[in-house]
C-alpha cells in the first residue's frame, strides 16, 4: 500500500459534521481538504460526505456536485473468508485506478454474529459530476460489476460515519474509474460484436462498441464506417439524431480523455500483433525451501537437533522445530516478552511438520519430546505419595457430602454442617500428576488441562486428528476459542455443571503437530480456520524429503551430546511456575534489530504478503516469542544442577537469530499458504501440460485440448487451466488475441513455449 505521494486526483474536499456517530444529522458546514493519509484522516474522524450540497444540507434533491464517487464494502456478500477483498487487494481489482481508501468503524471487529473482517469505503475520484442520477449510474455502474459493494449504499445522499482510530491508505494511479469502466465496457462489448442487439439494450451496447472502435480505428472514417455497421444490428432501429449523439458522445470521451491518458496507444500499434519474446516459464512451485538456522541456537540444543537428524536420517527441520516447541512447553507461563510499552508477548508457540508418512515424524518428535516425558515421570514418582493422599482426602470430602446431604433431609444433621463441608471441598486443591503435555483431546479437556495446570498446557502428537476434532468431524459445537486464546493469552473462562465458574488468567498453550500434507491442505481450505485466524496463528514447517537417500547405519546420538540437552531441558523445566510471569525485556541493539524487522514486513505486506496478511500479521510477534525462547535457553546450563543466571534481557545475538527463525518460516508459510491453496490447479495444469508436449504440438485450441485430456468435462474447466499456463509463460494467445474479462473466447489459437521442446531434446 502507498501511503504518500502527490496526484492530480488530489487534494480531496470532504465535508463534514463536526460530529462523530449522528445518523440523524444531515447538516455538513465544515470543509476541509486533504492530500496525505494523516490529514485525510483528520477529516475522517468526523462523520462526513464528499458531496458538495446546497445549503450544506445532505440530501438527493439538494445535489450540487461531486468530485469523487465512494462505495462502501463490509465484505457482507459471502460468508466464505477466502472470498472476502482484503484491503491489499484493491490494487489488483483496479489496476492503475487512482482510489483512495479509509478504514470504517467496524474493521476487523466482531459485528454481530458475524467474524471480524477488512470493512472500508473506497473513494474514487472523477470528473466533476453536477447532477444526481448520473452519480448514481456511475455507481450502481461499478456495484454490478463488483458485487462485494453494498448495493444499499449507492445513491447521491451517502455519508459516512466518522472514525477516529481510521486507516488511510492512497493507492496512486494514472487513471480514473469511469474511463477504467469505459475501457473494460469497450473490451466485452468488441467480443459480443457479431451478436444482434436487442431493444432495451441498444443504447448502452452501442455506447461500448463505439468506445472500442474508436481505441482500434482512431477518429477516422473508417472508424465511423464500422459504428455505423455495428448500429446495423439494433432490432428496431435507432433514430438517426441519437445514433448521432452516441457517435458524438464517444467522440468527446476519446478526444478529451483517452487520448491524453499517458499509457494511450495509437490504432495502428494498438492494431499490430505483438511479437512474442519467448521465455523460460515460471515453474508451477517457485518456492525454494530454506533448510532451518541450526546456528541460532545455543549449542546444547543445536548439537542435540544435528544428532537426532543425523541418527533418524530426516531433515534437520522436523528436529529444529521440535525444539523450538519443547523450549516453548518449558517456558510457557513463567515469562512473557516485552516488545515496547504496549506490546507483551506469551512465550508460546504452534507449530507443525508437514510431511508424508514415510519421513519418521514419530521418531524425531519422540527424541526431542524425551527429555521433557522424563522430567514428568520423575516428578510423579517423588510425588506420588502426595498425589495418593490428595486423591483419598477428596473422596472422603466427597463421602462426607453425600452422608450429610441424606441425614439433612432426614433432619438428623444441620444444614450448616453441610455447607461446611460442601465450603471445604470447594477450597479442596487436589495434588495433581504433573502433565506437561497431551497428545489426544478434546477442546473441553484441553480447558481442564489448562485449569489444573496453572494455565499452561502443550499438545504433542504426530498425527493429524486434532485437526479433524477441530473441524467438527467427530463432535458438534466445537469450541476452537480455547485455541485462539491458548495461544495470544487471553482470558480463558470455564463453565463447568455443578461447579463454579472459573478464569483462567493468561493462559499459555504450546502445539507441536506432525501431519501429512493433505490433513495441511484441508487445514488452510477450512473457512473457520483461515476466516477465525487460526492457521494465521502456525509456524510451518516443510522440509525437503530425504526418502530414497537414507543410509541404513547411522551415527547414534552420542552420549555427552544428549546429556547436555537433558540438562538443559531439566533445567529450564526446574524453574518453577510463578504466579505471575516474569518479563523479559529487550536490550537497545535487540530492539533495533526487531523495529528494522517489524518495517520490512510491515512494507511486505502491500504486495510479498498479499496471499497471507493475516500470518504475516503476526510474524513480528512470533520472533518477539521466539527470541525471549532463545534468551532463557542460552541462559540454561547444561549442568547437574539448576543454574539458569538471573539476566531477562534478549541480547543482539539472540534477536538475530529469532529473525533468521522467522524468515526460515515465513518462506514455509508462503509454501504452505500457496502450494496446498493451489495443489489442484497446480496437478490439472502438470497433466495438460505433459498431454500438450507426448503430442508434440506447436499450437493448438481449447477443443483440442478437451479432446486430448478427457478430464475436462467442461470447457469452463479447461479455459482455468489455459489461463494458467499462459499466465506462467508455457502458452501465448496467437496473434495477440486476449482472453476477455468476461466469459470465454470463442476458440483462440494458443502457441506452445519452444523452450519446453528445446529443455526436451
Amino acid at each position: 500500500m502507498n501511503n504518500e505521494g502527490e496526484s492530480t486526483h488530489l487534494p480531496l474536499t470532504v465535508y463534514h459534521s463536526g460530529e462523530c456517530g449522528n445518523a440523524k444529522n444531515c447538516r455538513y458546514p465544515f470543509t476541509g481538504t486533504g492530500s496525505t493519509p494523516e490529514e485525510l484522516r483528520q477529516l475522517f474522524r468526523y462523520d462526513h460526505t464528499l458531496i458538495r450540497f446546497q445549503n450544506n444540507y445532505r440530501s438527493i434533491s439538494n445535489f450540487l456536485e461531486s468530485a469523487t464517487v465512494v462505495l462502501d464494502n463490509d465484505n457482507d456478500h459471502t460468508t466464505d473468508p477466502s472470498k472476502w477483498i482484503p484491503i491489499e487487494d484493491i490494487p489488483k481489482l483496479f489496476p492503475g485506478v487512482f482510489c483512495v481508501v479509509s478504514t470504517s468503524r467496524n474493521h476487523r471487529k466482531q459485528k454481530g454474529d458475524k467474524a471480524p473482517r477488512d470493512r472500508y469505503h473506497i473513494i474514487f475520484p472523477v470528473d466533476p459530476i453536477t447532477d444526481a442520477d448520473t452519480y448514481t449510474q456511475l455507481t450502481q455502474r461499478i456495484q454490478a460489476r463488483y458485487p462485494f459493494f453494498d448495493e444499499k449504499a449507492l445513491d447521491a445522499g451517502r455519508f459516512f460515519f466518522g472514525n477516529p482510530d481510521t486507516e488511510v491508505y492512497i493507492f496512486p494511479g494514472d487513471t480514473t474509474i469511469d474511463k477504467y469502466l469505459w475501457d473494460l465496457e469497450s473490451e466485452e462489448a468488441f467480443a459480443v460484436m457479431e451478436e444482434t442487439i436487442p431493444e432495451g439494450s441498444r443504447n448502452s451496447t452501442l455506447s461500448h462498441a463505439a468506445g472500442k472502435i474508436l481505441k482500434r480505428w482512431g477518429d477516422t472514417k473508417e472508424a465511423g464506417k464500422k459504428f455505423l455497421e455495428e448500429a446495423e444490428k439494433c432490432h428496431p432501429p435507432l433514430e438517426r439524431e441519437e445514433l448521432q449523439q452516441i457517435w458524438s458522445s464517444a467522440l468527446k470521451f476519446y478526444r478529451g480523455k483517452v487520448k491524453k491518458q499517458p499509457d494511450y496507444v495509437p490504432p495502428e500499434e494498438y492494431n499490430a500483433p505483438p511479437e512474442i519474446k519467448w521465455e523460460p516459464p515460471i515453474p508451477f512451485t517457485q518456492h525454494t525451501l530454506p533448510e532451518f538456522p541450526v546456528d541460532a541456537f545455543p549449542p546444547a540444543i543445536r548439537d542435540y537437533v544435528l544428532a537426532v537428524a543425523e541418527t533418524t536420517q530426516t531433515p534437520v527441520d522436523m528436529a529444529a522445530t521440535a525444539a523450538l516447541a519443547v523450549l516453548a512447553l518449558c517456558q510457557q507461563g513463567k515469562y512473557r516478552i516485552k516488545g515496547k510499552d504496549d506490546w507483551i508477548e506469551p512465550l508460546n508457540l504452534f507449530t507443525v511438520i508437514v510431511a508424508e508418512p514415510s519421513e519418521r515424524k514419530s521418531a524425531v518428535i519422540g527424541h526431542m519430546i524425551r527429555a521433557v516425558q522424563q522430567f514428568e515421570a520423575a516428578y510423579n514418582q517423588q510425588h506420588s505419595g502426595a498425589i495418593e493422599r490428595s486423591k483419598l482426602e477428596k473422596r472422603m470430602l466427597e463421602k462426607q457430602q453425600r452422608n450429610l446431604e441424606e441425614m439433612v433431609l432426614k433432619g438428623k444433621a444441620q444444614m450448616e454442617d453441610l455447607q461446611d463441608i460442601s465450603m471445604q471441598l470447594a477450597n479442596f486443591r487436589e495434588v495433581m500428576p504433573m502433565r506437561l503435555y497431551v497428545d489426544d483431546v478434546t477442546t473441553e479437556k484441553l480447558t481442564s488441562v489448562l485449569s489444573e495446570n496453572k494455565g499452561t498446557a502443550a499438545i504433542v502428537s504426530a498425527e493429524g486428528g486434532i485437526f479433524d476434532m477441530l473441524s467438527g468431524i467427530y463432535t458438534k459445537n466445537v469450541n476452537i476459542d480455547v485455541f485462539l486464546k491458548g495461544h495470544s493469552g487471553d482470558t480463558i473462562r470455564v463453565d463447568r455443571i455443578g461447579r463454579n465458574s472459573e478464569s483462567i488468567m493468561n493462559p499459555a498453550l504450546t502445539v507441536l503437530l506432525a501431519v501429512q500434507p493433505n490433513v495441511l491442505s484441508g487445514m488452510m481450505s477450512n473457512g473457520t480456520f483461515r476466516g477465525r485466524g487460526l492457521t494465521a496463528r502456525f509456524m510451518y514447517c516443510m522440509p525437503h524429503s530425504k526418502v530414497g537417500e537414507r543410509k541404513y547405519r547411522t551415527q547414534p546420538i552420542p552420549d555427552e551430546i544428549a546429556r547436555c540437552y537433558d540438562l538443559t531441558i531439566r533445567n529450564l523445566l526446574d524453574e518453577g511456575t510463578p504466579q505471575i510471569p516474569e518479563l523479559i525485556c529487550l536490550t537497545p541493539e535487540a530492539d533495533k534489530l526487531l523495529e528494522a524487522f517489524s518495517g520490512e514486513v510491515e512494507n511486505k505486506l502491500k504486495n510479498e504478503f498479499s496471499d497471507m496478511p493475516d500470518w504475516a500479521g503476526k510474524l513480528a510477534g512470533a520472533v518477539l516469542r521466539i527470541s525471549g525462547l532463545l534468551c532463557r535457553a542460552t541462559n540454561a546450563k547444561c549442568a547437574d544442577f539448576l543454574d539458569i543466571p538471573e539476566s531477562t534481557w534478549v541480547s543482539k545475538e539472540a534477536m538475530a537469530g529469532a529473525i533468521a527463525i522467522g524468515r526460515y518460516f515465513t518462506e514455509h508459510a508462503r509454501a504452505a499458504y500457496t502450494l496446498m491453496g493451489a495443489d489442484a490447479l497446480v496437478k490439472q495444469s502438470q497433466y495438460a501440460l505433459d498431454a500438450i508436449l507426448k503430442t508434440g504440438l506447436l499450437e493448438f485450441n481449447r477443443r483440442d485440448l478437451m479432446r486430448l485430456c478427457r478430464s475436462f468435462k467442461t470447457a469452463d474447466a479447461a479455459q482455468v487451466v489455459l489461463n494458467h499456463l499462459t499466465d506462467l509463460g508455457y502458452l501465448a494467445l496467437k496473434d495477440g488475441e486476449q482472453v476477455p474479462i468476461k466469459g470465454r473466447p470463442s476458440n483462440p489459437i494458443y502457441l506452445v513455449n519452444p523452450w519446453l521442446y528445446q529443455k526436451s531434446a
